[in-house]
């Protein structure tokens, strides 16, 4: 895993997976991984408090 960040409500943990081409989402309460395929080196990934809103990227700019 590389960079990423927690949901608002604390139950989620989002990772980005650089060199697997992956997105992980962790589960806080039980610790369950799902595995989120996607495309080459994902580098970051940012949680926005509102539901819904996610960026790939650490900076946090809406793509």
């Amino acid at each position: 895993p590389d960079m990423g960040n927690i949901s608002a409500d604390g139950r989620q943990l989002w990772l980005s997976g650089r060199f697997d081409s992956e997105v992980y989402m962790i589960d806080t309460t039980s610790g369950a991984v799902t595995k989120i395929r996607v495309g080459v080196e994902p580098h970051g990934l940012t949680v926005w408090p509102q539901p819904g809103r996610y960026s790939q990227g650490h900076t946090g700019n809406m793509r």
